[in-house]
């Protein structure tokens, strides 16, 4: 699905950027190494694994982390707006948040596997939360394939 949504964004014109935490500019990286990718879609990423750069970098707020964690669906929603503002000529932003290992914010209702991803495709964001089983290298390619897959679907809704 990876070749194909790259595939589809060229086609398309299309342009894509990443706000990376939990997956550190894996998904960038991914996004990459597909024919042309680099020249054609692929704008670039901004990795704010620690909660410092999201504060001080991308200007989120420290009381949004604080109330509902680094690892959140309202936090990684801010980090697509603010990568909307740092990435102006991206046609696609998607912002990830989550719990890749162990450690962070887990609870019994947001376990490690948990990720919150943030797309924002022609002024509306779409919001997802996936659980995902496996090794911490296992959940970032599953991840990539449900975010190639996600913003696939989105580019190709008619």
């Amino acid at each position: 699905m990876l070749k194909q949504c790259c595939d589809e964004l060229e086609r398309r014109q299309l342009t894509i950027a990443f706000i990376e935490s939990a997956s550190s500019g894996y998904l960038c990286s991914q996004f990459s190494i597909h024919k042309h990718s680099g020249a054609d879609i692929l704008l670039g990423s901004l990795v704010c694994y620690d909660p410092s750069i999201k504060v001080q970098v991308l200007h989120i707020c420290p009381e949004l982390i604080e109330r509902y964690s680094a690892e959140s669906a309202e936090v990684t929603h801010a980090l697509a707006e603010a990568g909307a503002k740092l990435f102006v000529a991206a046609n696609v932003i998607v912002a990830c948040t989550g719990l890749l290992k162990s450690g962070g914010s887990a609870t019994a209702e947001k376990p490690e596997g948990t990720f919150y991803i943030s797309i924002l495709f022609q002024e509306k964001y779409y919001e997802y939360r996936y659980l995902i089983a496996g090794t911490p290298e296992q959940r970032l390619q599953i991840l990539t394939e449900y975010v190639a897959t996600s913003v696939f679907e989105l580019i190709t809704q008619e």
